[in-house]
């Protein structure tokens, strides 16, 4: 017997096809959201399942691997409005889509350089402010912080003017150790996020320079107040998440994503390396060790 008169003769059968059809194959159900990322690495994919907690429509989570090279097609076959990358190889692959679909970059250092529109998203890194705002209020006798870094990395973090801060250009690492070397005058070190510059070999040898001449360095890491850094901002996963998230909910809204800003984390972690400051003979308020995640002693 033939499916066609099969079903003439079952109406209950047709009817549940029916359904079968309407509901699996409905565009309702497809993903208005593409997450994609490593999601190997523990941070990532916690980041993407906080994400799709936030989020009022359908996800789905892919990693860089199922879509290196097919991410468009794979958008067209979701019908996905909007695909958040997580990690700079996923945000290579999501930049290279139409601009009618909408990209939401996370979990990298900086906001990427790129001239496509349709395109926000939340950075990881402080901006120097950040820690000015920190030295300030806390450690008013640090009168001076040099901030060292690369040419992009200064133009997306180092924002206005402040008359604590001295900024110095680097363009490797030996020329990034070679700087420091010269900074026996400054007060505390800053250096920006630059895995290309912060090699363990120059990193090795800035800690070296700054318990001899006992100038403080500000981390960017958790791993660096270890090491031996006077405290270090880091942002908090989570946070981060509801912000990717909050982002893609205004997308769909209607609103296009080069209105809505790049932003850094709303809130960072706070690390102290109490034994750098006592080495250093830098007294630690009260306040500044009770907003502390962490202390090292």
């Amino acid at each position: 017997m033939s499916f066609a008169l099969h079903l003439r003769r079952n109406p209950l059968s047709a009817v549940l096809l029916l359904f079968f059809l309407l509901v699996f194959t409905s565009p309702a159900c497809a993903a208005k959201v593409l997450i994609v990322g490593d999601t190997h690495y523990a941070l990532v994919a916690e980041v993407a399942s906080e994400i799709q907690l936030s989020l009022k429509s359908n996800s789905k989570v892919y990693a860089t691997s199922e879509v290196r090279g097919r991410l468009a097609a794979t958008v067209d076959r979701e019908a996905a409005q909007v695909v958040v990358a997580l990690g700079m190889e996923a945000v290579g692959e999501a930049l290279r889509l139409p601009p009618a679909i909408a990209v939401v970059y996370g979990l990298v250092v900086a906001p990427p350089r790129n001239n496509r529109q349709n395109v926000t998203g939340v950075y990881m890194s402080p901006p120097v402010s950040e820690y000015i705002s920190t030295v300030r209020r806390h450690l008013p006798a640090i009168k001076k912080v040099a901030v060292v870094g690369s040419q992009g990395l200064m133009k997306s973090l180092l924002g206005g003017d402040s008359a604590l801060v001295e900024a110095y250009q680097v363009a490797s690492s030996s020329d990034l150790v070679n700087t420091v070397n010269r900074l026996v005058d400054t007060r505390a070190l800053l250096l920006l996020p630059d895995t290309n510059l912060l090699t363990a070999s120059a990193m090795s040898s800035i800690y070296l320079f700054s318990f001899r001449q006992n100038i403080p360095l500000l981390g960017i890491s958790e791993a660096n107040v270890k090491q031996g850094s006077l405290f270090a901002l880091v942002f908090d996963p989570k946070v981060v998440s509801r912000q990717i998230g909050e982002k893609v909910q205004t997308i769909l809204n209607g609103v296009d994503a080069e209105e809505i800003p790049d932003s850094p984390p709303r809130k960072f972690n706070l690390y102290i390396n109490r034994k750098t400051a006592h080495k250093m003979d830098i007294e630690l308020p009260d306040e500044l060790l009770r907003k502390a995640k962490k202390i090292y002693q």
